[in-house]
Protein backbone atom coordinates (compact mmCIF):
# COMPACT_ATOMS: atom_id res chain seq x y z
CA UNK A 1 0.00 0.00 0.00
CA UNK A 2 1.53 3.66 -0.88
CA UNK A 3 0.80 6.39 2.09
CA UNK A 4 -0.13 9.72 -0.37
CA UNK A 5 -0.15 13.18 0.82
CA UNK A 6 -0.39 15.87 -1.08
CA UNK A 7 0.73 19.73 0.44
CA UNK A 8 0.00 22.17 -1.85
CA UNK A 9 -1.29 26.24 -1.06
CA UNK A 10 -2.46 27.39 -4.28
CA UNK A 11 -3.89 30.82 -3.44
CA UNK A 12 -0.69 31.89 -2.59
CA UNK A 13 2.64 33.07 -4.18
CA UNK A 14 4.30 29.86 -3.62
CA UNK A 15 1.50 27.56 -5.32
CA UNK A 16 2.43 24.02 -5.35
CA UNK A 17 1.40 20.81 -6.50
CA UNK A 18 2.95 17.83 -5.18
CA UNK A 19 2.69 13.97 -4.73
CA UNK A 20 4.41 12.77 -1.13
CA UNK A 21 5.13 9.19 -1.83
CA UNK A 22 5.84 7.96 1.67
CA UNK A 23 5.76 3.76 1.79
CA UNK A 24 3.44 2.62 5.12
CA UNK A 25 3.47 -0.55 4.26
CA UNK A 26 5.07 -1.98 0.95
CA UNK A 27 -14.71 17.39 -23.97
CA UNK A 28 -16.01 19.15 -24.30
CA UNK A 29 -19.06 18.22 -23.85
CA UNK A 30 -21.77 17.90 -21.34
CA UNK A 31 -23.27 14.10 -21.49
CA UNK A 32 -26.85 13.42 -20.68
CA UNK A 33 -28.77 10.29 -20.93
CA UNK A 34 -29.27 10.97 -24.56
CA UNK A 35 -26.11 10.89 -24.30
CA UNK A 36 -25.58 7.41 -23.49
CA UNK A 37 -27.42 6.09 -26.69
CA UNK A 38 -25.62 8.51 -29.10
CA UNK A 39 -22.15 7.02 -28.12
CA UNK A 40 -23.30 3.20 -27.82
CA UNK A 41 -24.34 3.73 -31.44
CA UNK A 42 -21.25 4.85 -32.63
CA UNK A 43 -19.26 1.77 -30.09
CA UNK A 44 -21.95 -0.29 -32.22
CA UNK A 45 -20.97 0.84 -35.92
CA UNK A 46 -17.73 -0.06 -34.78
CA UNK A 47 -17.90 -3.01 -33.47
CA UNK A 48 -20.18 -4.03 -36.79
CA UNK A 49 -17.14 -2.63 -38.93
CA UNK A 50 -14.67 -4.76 -37.05
CA UNK A 51 -16.77 -8.05 -37.14
CA UNK A 52 -17.34 -7.50 -41.16
CA UNK A 53 -12.92 -6.66 -41.06
CA UNK A 54 -12.27 -10.44 -38.74
CA UNK A 55 -14.59 -11.80 -41.35
CA UNK A 56 -12.71 -11.29 -44.23
CA UNK A 57 -9.27 -11.58 -42.59
CA UNK A 58 -10.05 -15.02 -41.80
CA UNK A 59 -11.07 -15.64 -44.95
CA UNK A 60 -8.05 -14.38 -46.30
CA UNK A 61 -5.61 -16.52 -43.25
CA UNK A 62 -7.78 -19.80 -44.47
CA UNK A 63 -6.76 -19.76 -48.26
CA UNK A 64 -3.13 -19.64 -46.93
CA UNK A 65 -3.83 -22.45 -44.68
CA UNK A 66 -5.22 -24.77 -47.78
CA UNK A 67 -1.94 -23.52 -49.71
CA UNK A 68 0.11 -24.54 -46.47
CA UNK A 69 1.10 -20.87 -46.07
CA UNK A 70 1.00 -20.98 -42.55
CA UNK A 71 3.55 -18.32 -41.86
CA UNK A 72 1.48 -15.88 -43.78
CA UNK A 73 -1.72 -17.21 -42.24
CA UNK A 74 -0.47 -16.47 -39.14
CA UNK A 75 0.52 -13.10 -40.08
CA UNK A 76 -2.75 -12.05 -41.49
CA UNK A 77 -4.47 -13.04 -38.55
CA UNK A 78 -2.39 -10.74 -36.28
CA UNK A 79 -4.05 -7.59 -37.83
CA UNK A 80 -7.31 -8.47 -35.83
CA UNK A 81 -6.32 -6.58 -32.95
CA UNK A 82 -9.27 -6.65 -30.19
CA UNK A 83 -10.12 -4.11 -27.45
CA UNK A 84 -8.82 -4.36 -24.48
CA UNK A 85 -11.67 -4.52 -21.91
CA UNK A 86 -9.69 -3.87 -18.55
CA UNK A 87 -7.33 -0.34 -19.20
CA UNK A 88 -6.93 1.82 -22.85
CA UNK A 89 -3.98 1.03 -25.10
CA UNK A 90 -2.10 2.52 -27.88
CA UNK A 91 0.74 1.73 -29.94
CA UNK A 92 3.78 2.95 -31.02
CA UNK A 93 3.69 3.59 -35.09
CA UNK A 94 6.43 2.69 -37.35
CA UNK A 95 8.51 6.07 -38.73
CA UNK A 96 8.87 4.62 -42.17
CA UNK A 97 6.24 4.42 -44.64
CA UNK A 98 5.48 0.84 -45.43
CA UNK A 99 7.44 -0.34 -48.39
CA UNK A 100 5.49 -1.36 -51.87
CA UNK A 101 5.28 -5.60 -52.36
CA UNK A 102 8.08 -6.17 -54.13
CA UNK A 103 7.73 -7.05 -57.87
CA UNK A 104 9.43 -10.71 -57.55
CA UNK A 105 6.68 -11.72 -54.96
CA UNK A 106 4.43 -13.75 -57.62
CA UNK A 107 1.60 -15.99 -57.02
CA UNK A 108 -0.53 -17.00 -53.99
CA UNK A 109 2.27 -14.93 -52.19
CA UNK A 110 1.33 -11.66 -54.01
CA UNK A 111 -2.40 -12.87 -53.88
CA UNK A 112 -2.32 -13.02 -50.30
CA UNK A 113 -0.33 -9.98 -49.79
CA UNK A 114 -2.59 -7.68 -51.99
CA UNK A 115 -5.35 -8.28 -50.39
CA UNK A 116 -4.35 -8.05 -46.93
CA UNK A 117 -2.90 -4.71 -47.88
CA UNK A 118 -6.32 -3.85 -49.51
CA UNK A 119 -8.46 -4.90 -46.41
CA UNK A 120 -5.98 -2.94 -44.05
CA UNK A 121 -6.57 -0.27 -46.41
CA UNK A 122 -9.97 -0.18 -46.95
CA UNK A 123 -10.61 -0.79 -43.17
CA UNK A 124 -8.40 2.24 -42.13
CA UNK A 125 -10.78 4.90 -44.05
CA UNK A 126 -14.01 3.13 -42.54
CA UNK A 127 -12.29 3.82 -39.57
CA UNK A 128 -11.38 7.22 -40.12
CA UNK A 129 -14.58 8.10 -41.60
CA UNK A 130 -16.35 6.94 -38.14
CA UNK A 131 -13.94 8.73 -35.82
CA UNK A 132 -15.09 11.51 -37.82
CA UNK A 133 -19.00 10.73 -36.88
CA UNK A 134 -17.57 10.00 -33.46
CA UNK A 135 -15.99 13.78 -33.12
CA UNK A 136 -19.43 15.14 -34.61
CA UNK A 137 -21.62 13.70 -32.30
CA UNK A 138 -19.21 15.06 -29.02
CA UNK A 139 -17.29 12.18 -28.27
CA UNK A 140 -13.11 13.13 -28.83
CA UNK A 141 -11.60 10.45 -27.21
CA UNK A 142 -13.59 8.17 -29.17
CA UNK A 143 -12.76 9.24 -32.21
CA UNK A 144 -8.89 9.75 -31.02
CA UNK A 145 -9.37 5.82 -30.21
CA UNK A 146 -10.72 5.11 -33.52
CA UNK A 147 -7.96 7.36 -35.71
CA UNK A 148 -5.22 5.07 -33.64
CA UNK A 149 -6.76 2.29 -34.82
CA UNK A 150 -6.83 3.45 -38.38
CA UNK A 151 -3.02 4.27 -37.66
CA UNK A 152 -2.23 0.51 -36.99
CA UNK A 153 -4.01 -0.49 -40.33
CA UNK A 154 -2.82 2.38 -42.45
CA UNK A 155 0.35 3.50 -40.76
CA UNK A 156 0.79 5.88 -44.12
CA UNK A 157 -2.76 7.04 -44.28
CA UNK A 158 -2.58 11.22 -44.69
CA UNK A 159 -5.07 12.25 -42.39
CA UNK A 160 -5.13 10.39 -39.56
CA UNK A 161 -1.01 10.79 -39.29
CA UNK A 162 -1.51 14.73 -39.52
CA UNK A 163 -4.19 14.25 -36.76
CA UNK A 164 -2.04 12.30 -34.69
CA UNK A 165 0.81 15.29 -35.28
CA UNK A 166 3.34 13.48 -37.72
CA UNK A 167 4.94 15.79 -40.75
CA UNK A 168 6.06 13.48 -43.90
CA UNK A 169 10.22 13.59 -44.65
CA UNK A 170 11.09 11.83 -47.15
CA UNK A 171 10.15 7.99 -46.58
CA UNK A 172 9.20 8.76 -42.94
CA UNK A 173 6.97 10.05 -40.76
CA UNK A 174 8.08 12.72 -38.07
CA UNK A 175 6.98 14.83 -35.46
CA UNK A 176 7.53 18.97 -36.83
CA UNK A 177 9.85 19.18 -33.65
CA UNK A 178 12.15 16.11 -35.51
CA UNK A 179 11.68 17.93 -38.92
CA UNK A 180 12.67 20.98 -37.84
CA UNK A 181 15.80 19.80 -35.85
CA UNK A 182 16.52 17.24 -38.82
CA UNK A 183 16.27 19.38 -41.77
CA UNK A 184 16.44 23.09 -40.36
CA UNK A 185 19.22 22.66 -37.71
CA UNK A 186 21.33 19.30 -39.51
CA UNK A 187 20.65 17.59 -36.31
CA UNK A 188 20.70 13.76 -35.48
CA UNK A 189 18.67 11.78 -32.87
CA UNK A 190 20.34 9.27 -31.11
CA UNK A 191 18.49 6.89 -28.92
CA UNK A 192 21.58 7.59 -25.82
CA UNK A 193 22.61 11.39 -26.50
CA UNK A 194 19.62 12.22 -27.52
CA UNK A 195 19.53 15.42 -30.39
CA UNK A 196 23.24 16.04 -31.68
CA UNK A 197 24.99 17.70 -34.60
CA UNK A 198 25.54 14.73 -37.29
CA UNK A 199 29.31 15.33 -37.10
CA UNK A 200 29.47 14.75 -33.45
CA UNK A 201 27.92 11.31 -33.23
CA UNK A 202 30.98 9.47 -33.89
CA UNK A 203 32.95 11.01 -31.16
CA UNK A 204 30.23 10.63 -28.63
CA UNK A 205 29.58 7.26 -29.46
CA UNK A 206 33.85 7.17 -28.79
CA UNK A 207 33.63 8.64 -25.00
CA UNK A 208 34.03 12.24 -26.36
CA UNK A 209 31.91 15.31 -24.89
CA UNK A 210 31.44 19.23 -26.40
CA UNK A 211 31.34 20.99 -23.68
CA UNK A 212 30.97 24.43 -23.98
CA UNK A 213 32.63 24.23 -27.34
CA UNK A 214 35.37 22.10 -26.27
CA UNK A 215 36.25 18.45 -27.10
CA UNK A 216 36.67 16.88 -23.38
CA UNK A 217 36.44 12.96 -22.33
CA UNK A 218 33.22 11.74 -21.11
CA UNK A 219 34.57 11.49 -17.66
CA UNK A 220 35.61 14.95 -17.23
CA UNK A 221 32.11 16.75 -18.66
CA UNK A 222 30.40 14.31 -15.87
CA UNK A 223 32.88 16.32 -12.90
CA UNK A 224 32.24 19.50 -14.52
CA UNK A 225 28.42 19.19 -14.94
CA UNK A 226 27.83 17.83 -11.08
CA UNK A 227 27.31 21.80 -10.47
CA UNK A 228 23.34 22.34 -11.34
CA UNK A 229 24.54 25.24 -12.64
CA UNK A 230 26.29 23.69 -15.43
CA UNK A 231 23.47 20.23 -15.73
CA UNK A 232 23.31 18.62 -19.31
CA UNK A 233 20.18 20.17 -21.09
CA UNK A 234 18.26 17.73 -23.15
CA UNK A 235 15.31 19.05 -25.60
CA UNK A 236 12.72 16.76 -26.87
CA UNK A 237 9.66 17.76 -28.38
CA UNK A 238 7.98 19.20 -25.18
CA UNK A 239 10.36 18.74 -23.06
CA UNK A 240 13.38 20.56 -21.64
CA UNK A 241 14.99 18.47 -19.13
CA UNK A 242 18.16 19.95 -17.10
CA UNK A 243 19.72 17.25 -15.31
CA UNK A 244 23.02 16.57 -13.32
CA UNK A 245 22.81 12.80 -13.23
CA UNK A 246 24.00 11.90 -16.99
CA UNK A 247 22.96 12.87 -20.48
CA UNK A 248 21.83 9.20 -21.00
CA UNK A 249 19.54 9.51 -17.80
CA UNK A 250 18.21 12.60 -19.16
CA UNK A 251 17.52 11.24 -22.51
CA UNK A 252 15.66 8.36 -20.93
CA UNK A 253 13.55 10.88 -18.88
CA UNK A 254 12.74 12.47 -22.03
CA UNK A 255 11.81 9.24 -23.80
CA UNK A 256 9.49 8.47 -21.26
CA UNK A 257 8.07 11.79 -20.75
CA UNK A 258 7.37 12.00 -24.61
CA UNK A 259 5.78 8.96 -24.85
CA UNK A 260 3.30 9.94 -21.90
CA UNK A 261 2.34 13.00 -23.74
CA UNK A 262 1.34 11.22 -26.64
CA UNK A 263 -1.28 9.74 -24.97
CA UNK A 264 -1.86 12.52 -22.58
CA UNK A 265 -2.78 14.33 -25.83
CA UNK A 266 -4.97 11.93 -27.27
CA UNK A 267 -7.13 10.96 -24.02
CA UNK A 268 -8.14 14.36 -23.28
CA UNK A 269 -8.25 15.81 -26.47
CA UNK A 270 -11.35 17.35 -25.39
CA UNK A 271 -9.25 19.70 -22.65
CA UNK A 272 -7.03 21.12 -24.77
CA UNK A 273 -9.18 21.98 -27.83
CA UNK A 274 -12.13 23.08 -28.40
CA UNK A 275 -14.89 21.32 -30.65
CA UNK A 276 -14.25 23.79 -33.75
CA UNK A 277 -10.78 23.52 -33.49
CA UNK A 278 -10.94 19.70 -33.14
CA UNK A 279 -13.32 19.77 -36.13
CA UNK A 280 -10.77 21.92 -38.22
CA UNK A 281 -7.72 19.00 -37.22
CA UNK A 282 -10.14 16.12 -38.09
CA UNK A 283 -11.10 17.45 -41.46
CA UNK A 284 -7.39 18.31 -42.47
CA UNK A 285 -7.97 22.42 -42.16
CA UNK A 286 -5.99 23.29 -39.07
CA UNK A 287 -2.81 25.09 -38.87
CA UNK A 288 0.26 22.85 -38.84
CA UNK A 289 1.85 22.43 -35.36
CA UNK A 290 4.62 24.76 -34.32
CA UNK A 291 8.00 22.81 -33.78
CA UNK A 292 9.40 25.98 -31.87
CA UNK A 293 6.58 26.01 -28.95
CA UNK A 294 7.66 26.40 -25.52
CA UNK A 295 8.57 23.20 -24.02
CA UNK A 296 7.35 21.92 -20.17
CA UNK A 297 10.37 22.07 -17.74
CA UNK A 298 12.15 19.37 -15.63
CA UNK A 299 14.92 19.54 -13.27
CA UNK A 300 16.57 16.15 -12.34
CA UNK A 301 19.05 15.95 -9.40
CA UNK A 302 21.52 13.60 -8.95
CA UNK A 303 20.52 13.09 -5.47
CA UNK A 304 18.20 13.14 -3.04
CA UNK A 305 19.92 15.08 -0.91
CA UNK A 306 20.20 17.57 -3.55
CA UNK A 307 16.80 17.90 -4.16
CA UNK A 308 16.17 18.28 -0.75
CA UNK A 309 18.44 21.18 -0.27
CA UNK A 310 17.24 22.83 -3.04
CA UNK A 311 13.60 23.20 -2.69
CA UNK A 312 13.68 23.13 1.39
CA UNK A 313 13.49 26.97 1.30
CA UNK A 314 9.78 27.03 -0.77
CA UNK A 315 9.24 23.58 0.17
CA UNK A 316 9.80 22.79 4.02
CA UNK A 317 8.61 19.04 3.25
CA UNK A 318 10.23 18.62 0.58
CA UNK A 319 11.75 15.74 2.61
CA UNK A 320 8.85 13.77 3.02
CA UNK A 321 8.29 14.03 -1.02
CA UNK A 322 9.90 12.01 -3.99
CA UNK A 323 8.50 13.93 -7.04
CA UNK A 324 7.22 17.59 -6.64
CA UNK A 325 5.62 20.12 -9.82
CA UNK A 326 5.89 24.12 -8.22
CA UNK A 327 3.69 26.14 -9.38
CA UNK A 328 5.41 29.11 -8.80
CA UNK A 329 8.02 28.17 -10.96
CA UNK A 330 6.27 25.97 -13.16
CA UNK A 331 8.98 23.03 -13.06
CA UNK A 332 8.45 19.52 -12.10
CA UNK A 333 11.46 18.60 -9.56
CA UNK A 334 12.48 15.04 -9.51
CA UNK A 335 15.95 13.51 -8.31
CA UNK A 336 17.45 9.78 -9.12
CA UNK A 337 17.03 7.19 -7.02
CA UNK A 338 19.25 3.89 -7.79
CA UNK A 339 17.53 1.55 -5.97
CA UNK A 340 13.63 2.39 -6.85
CA UNK A 341 11.76 3.10 -9.90
CA UNK A 342 9.86 6.09 -9.46
CA UNK A 343 8.05 6.30 -12.78
CA UNK A 344 4.40 6.65 -11.20
CA UNK A 345 5.57 9.61 -9.70
CA UNK A 346 6.76 11.28 -12.54
CA UNK A 347 3.49 10.51 -14.87
CA UNK A 348 1.88 12.28 -11.24
CA UNK A 349 3.31 14.99 -11.32
CA UNK A 350 4.13 15.56 -15.39
CA UNK A 351 -0.29 15.35 -15.48
CA UNK A 352 -0.41 18.33 -13.03
CA UNK A 353 1.94 20.10 -15.14
CA UNK A 354 0.37 19.34 -18.15
CA UNK A 355 -3.36 20.38 -16.76
CA UNK A 356 -2.00 22.93 -15.18
CA UNK A 357 0.04 24.83 -18.28
CA UNK A 358 -2.14 25.08 -20.25
CA UNK A 359 -3.12 28.16 -19.40
CA UNK A 360 -0.94 31.04 -19.13
CA UNK A 361 -2.50 32.36 -15.21
CA UNK A 362 -1.09 31.10 -12.00
CA UNK A 363 -4.80 30.12 -10.00
CA UNK A 364 -5.72 27.87 -7.19
CA UNK A 365 -7.25 24.79 -8.69
CA UNK A 366 -10.62 22.44 -6.54
CA UNK A 367 -10.18 25.46 -3.38
CA UNK A 368 -13.49 24.81 -2.68
CA UNK A 369 -14.76 21.69 -4.25
CA UNK A 370 -14.01 19.18 -6.76
CA UNK A 371 -10.52 19.08 -5.40
CA UNK A 372 -10.94 14.81 -5.43
CA UNK A 373 -10.85 14.84 -8.85
CA UNK A 374 -7.42 17.00 -9.24
CA UNK A 375 -5.49 14.50 -7.30
CA UNK A 376 -7.65 11.18 -8.70
CA UNK A 377 -6.85 12.12 -12.29
CA UNK A 378 -3.50 12.05 -11.56
CA UNK A 379 -3.39 9.26 -9.62
CA UNK A 380 -4.90 7.41 -12.67
CA UNK A 381 -2.19 8.54 -15.01
CA UNK A 382 0.15 6.83 -12.66
CA UNK A 383 -0.95 3.77 -14.37
CA UNK A 384 0.35 4.58 -18.00
CA UNK A 385 2.40 1.81 -18.57
CA UNK A 386 5.02 0.93 -21.45
CA UNK A 387 5.96 -2.39 -22.78
CA UNK A 388 7.88 -2.96 -26.60
CA UNK A 389 6.41 -0.08 -28.43
CA UNK A 390 2.95 -0.45 -26.62
CA UNK A 391 1.35 2.01 -24.09
CA UNK A 392 -1.73 1.34 -21.59
CA UNK A 393 -3.98 3.50 -18.95
CA UNK A 394 -6.09 2.29 -16.78
CA UNK A 395 -5.06 -1.40 -15.76
CA UNK A 396 -7.21 -2.89 -13.32
CA UNK A 397 -4.56 -4.56 -11.25
CA UNK A 398 -2.36 -1.19 -10.50
CA UNK A 399 -1.94 -0.48 -7.24
CA UNK A 400 -3.93 1.98 -6.59
CA UNK A 401 -7.14 0.68 -8.36
CA UNK A 402 -6.48 -2.52 -6.38
CA UNK A 403 -6.52 -0.65 -2.70
CA UNK A 404 -9.59 1.06 -4.13
CA UNK A 405 -11.63 -1.98 -4.61
CA UNK A 406 -10.03 -3.48 -1.55
CA UNK A 407 -11.42 -0.15 0.98
CA UNK A 408 -14.75 -0.36 -0.69
CA UNK A 409 -15.53 -3.98 -1.15
CA UNK A 410 -13.30 -5.62 1.88
CA UNK A 411 -12.71 -2.97 4.39
CA UNK A 412 -16.51 -1.30 3.80
CA UNK A 413 -14.79 2.01 3.39
CA UNK A 414 -16.05 4.95 0.86
CA UNK A 415 -17.00 8.56 1.07
CA UNK A 416 -20.17 9.05 -1.27
CA UNK A 417 -19.06 11.33 -4.52
CA UNK A 418 -21.41 13.85 -3.32
CA UNK A 419 -19.73 14.60 0.12
CA UNK A 420 -16.56 14.21 -1.89
CA UNK A 421 -17.15 16.38 -4.07
CA UNK A 422 -17.80 19.08 -1.60
CA UNK A 423 -14.49 18.57 -0.12
CA UNK A 424 -11.77 21.68 -1.20
CA UNK A 425 -8.29 21.57 -1.25
CA UNK A 426 -7.57 21.73 2.54
CA UNK A 427 -10.30 19.73 3.73
CA UNK A 428 -9.43 16.71 1.27
CA UNK A 429 -5.42 16.96 2.50
CA UNK A 430 -6.18 17.28 6.48
CA UNK A 431 -8.47 14.46 6.68
CA UNK A 432 -6.71 12.02 9.17
CA UNK A 433 -7.80 8.74 6.06
CA UNK A 434 -5.76 11.11 3.33
CA UNK A 435 -4.36 8.00 2.13
CA UNK A 436 -7.43 5.81 1.22
CA UNK A 437 -8.92 9.25 -0.04
CA UNK A 438 -6.65 9.45 -2.85
CA UNK A 439 -6.46 5.46 -3.63
CA UNK A 440 -10.25 6.36 -3.62
CA UNK A 441 -9.80 9.40 -5.96
CA UNK A 442 -7.93 7.41 -8.18
CA UNK A 443 -9.98 4.48 -8.21
CA UNK A 444 -13.63 7.09 -9.18
CA UNK A 445 -10.78 8.53 -11.66
CA UNK A 446 -10.55 5.03 -13.39
CA UNK A 447 -14.37 4.52 -13.32
CA UNK A 448 -15.64 7.66 -14.87
CA UNK A 449 -12.62 7.11 -17.70
CA UNK A 450 -13.49 2.99 -18.18
CA UNK A 451 -16.97 2.40 -16.92
CA UNK A 452 -19.74 1.28 -20.09
CA UNK A 453 -16.89 1.32 -22.21
CA UNK A 454 -16.22 5.38 -21.69
CA UNK A 455 -20.14 6.49 -21.26
CA UNK A 456 -18.53 9.40 -18.66
CA UNK A 457 -15.43 9.81 -20.40
CA UNK A 458 -16.28 13.22 -22.14
CA UNK A 459 -18.08 14.31 -18.93
CA UNK A 460 -15.09 13.71 -17.06
CA UNK A 461 -12.83 15.79 -18.81
CA UNK A 462 -15.15 18.71 -19.08
CA UNK A 463 -15.67 18.50 -15.78
CA UNK A 464 -11.32 18.95 -15.69
CA UNK A 465 -11.60 21.63 -18.03
CA UNK A 466 -13.70 24.02 -16.09
CA UNK A 467 -11.71 23.34 -12.84
CA UNK A 468 -8.64 24.26 -14.95
CA UNK A 469 -9.89 27.14 -16.56
CA UNK A 470 -8.21 30.44 -16.40
CA UNK A 471 -12.18 31.90 -15.99
CA UNK A 472 -12.14 32.24 -12.40
CA UNK A 473 -15.67 32.30 -12.77
CA UNK A 474 -15.69 29.36 -14.54
CA UNK A 475 -13.79 27.26 -11.74
CA UNK A 476 -16.06 28.74 -8.74
CA UNK A 477 -19.22 27.47 -11.00
CA UNK A 478 -17.66 24.07 -12.25
CA UNK A 479 -20.71 21.97 -13.49
CA UNK A 480 -20.44 19.01 -11.25
CA UNK A 481 -20.34 15.49 -12.24
CA UNK A 482 -23.70 14.54 -11.47
CA UNK A 483 -24.98 17.29 -14.07
CA UNK A 484 -22.30 16.66 -16.40
CA UNK A 485 -23.28 12.83 -16.83
CA UNK A 486 -27.12 13.84 -16.30
CA UNK A 487 -26.71 10.82 -13.57
CA UNK A 488 -27.51 11.73 -9.98
CA UNK A 489 -24.36 11.07 -7.45
CA UNK A 490 -26.70 8.35 -5.54
CA UNK A 491 -26.83 6.64 -8.67
CA UNK A 492 -22.81 7.08 -9.31
CA UNK A 493 -22.46 5.03 -5.95
CA UNK A 494 -23.92 2.40 -6.76
CA UNK A 495 -22.50 1.68 -10.22
CA UNK A 496 -18.94 2.57 -8.90
CA UNK A 497 -19.62 -0.30 -6.52
CA UNK A 498 -21.10 -2.27 -8.64
CA UNK A 499 -18.19 -1.97 -10.98
CA UNK A 500 -15.65 -2.38 -8.24
CA UNK A 501 -17.30 -5.82 -7.89
CA UNK A 502 -16.83 -6.62 -11.39
CA UNK A 503 -13.85 -5.63 -12.10
CA UNK A 504 -12.22 -7.91 -8.61
CA UNK A 505 -14.30 -10.83 -10.16
CA UNK A 506 -12.84 -10.18 -13.71
CA UNK A 507 -8.87 -10.07 -12.21
CA UNK A 508 -9.51 -12.66 -9.52
CA UNK A 509 -10.52 -15.29 -12.59
CA UNK A 510 -7.62 -14.11 -14.54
Amino acid sequence: MIFVLHISRLAKFIGLMALLFMACQASCFAQSPKGRNSLQIVQERHKERFREFSTQIEKLAQFCDEKSLNEAAAEIRSRVIFPEPQSLRVDKLPSELHPEILPGVTGDERYWQTQLRNLDTEYAKDLYMQSRAALNQGYPSYAYNLVREAAIHDSDHPQVRRILGFVRMGNEWVTPFAFSQTKLKGNIWHEEFGWLPRSHVERYIAGERNFQGRWISAEKEKERRRDFASAWEVRTDHYLIKTNVSLEKGVEMGKALEDFYVVFQETFAGFFNTPEQLKKLFDGTSKTVRADAKPYIVHFYRSRDEYVSRLKKVFPSIDQTNGVYMINDRTAHFYFDPANEHEGTLFHEATHQLFFESHHANRSIGENNHFWIIEGIAGYMESFHRRNGSFSLGDANYIRFVGARQNLLDKNYYIPLREFSGYGMLEFQRSPELSKNYTQAAGLARFFMHYDKGRYREALVKHLSQLYSSDERTRERADSLEELTGVDFSDLDKQYAEDSRKTEEKVSAR
